[in-house]
């Protein structure tokens, strides 16, 4: 069955669709959409007449469970307790997106990326999309950013990132154990990191953290022709 993604489809104006790669064969209805999203825990052929496939990529969860530490970071801020510009948030917000699908798949376009992951700050820091956003701030400037969100004893990382100026110098490394720290006196247990398997720096970057994958899922686009 073809479960309608409805905020993706309101969000970029297409009847947006999802269907495990292993139910295709009793979905009889694709012609009523514009854009299936076709998933697997494996990579797989597959052929839908009417639609092309545009995009493909391996989306990964890192898990690490959580342990007793202390390093939280006199630069790393709650977006509640200093000022800060929007439009900072905002690049970090692309740094992080950028190989997000949402632009590497072309038919989607830069400007509905861009918009995308605005409407994802602002909806993480009205607390919608997340629990909080920590900043890190060097001097006057916000030099990198983390969203999480909670449920029940595990936590998810939603966008993280390091603006280009700072990258290299151990801040999403400080980011990190910050949060971890946090969710621990919180009494969450694990913390889930998802990305792009062809994001090799974001895997060895967590590998290196302790972080270990214990799901993948090959995600492909099917456009109408």
């Amino acid at each position: 069955m073809i479960a309608e993604k409805k905020w993706d489809s309101d969000f970029f104006n297409l009847k947006i669709g999802e269907v495990n790669f292993t139910d295709c064969k009793d979905c009889l209805n694709f012609a009523d959409f514009d854009l299936l999203y076709i998933v697997s825990d494996e990579d797989f052929d597959l052929q839908i007449d009417g639609f092309t496939n545009l995009f493909s990529e391996q989306k990964v969860k890192f898990h690490k469970k959580l342990s007793e530490i202390l390093q939280t970071n006199e630069n790393v801020f709650s977006h509640s307790e200093i000022e800060y510009n929007i439009q900072e948030l905002y690049q970090l917000a692309f740094e992080s997106g950028k190989h997000s699908r949402f632009l590497l798949d072309k038919n989607f376009g830069t400007e509905k990326f861009k918009e995308l992951y605005c409407l994802w700050i602002d909806n993480s820091i009205s607390k919608t999309f997340a629990d909080n956003v920590f900043l890190y701030k060097n001097n006057q400037e916000i030099a990198g950013l983390l969203t999480y969100k909670t449920t029940d004893d595990n936590a998810t990382v939603g966008l993280i990132a390091v603006s280009n100026k700072h990258q290299g110098k151990g801040i999403g490394s400080i980011l990190l154990k910050h949060l971890e720290t946090i969710l621990y006196q919180k009494g969450i247990t694990s913390l889930t990191i998802p990305t792009q398997f062809e994001n090799k720096q974001a895997c060895n970057f967590y590998s290196k953290q302790g972080y270990s994958i214990f799901e993948n899922t090959f995600i492909k686009h099917y456009w109408k022709i």
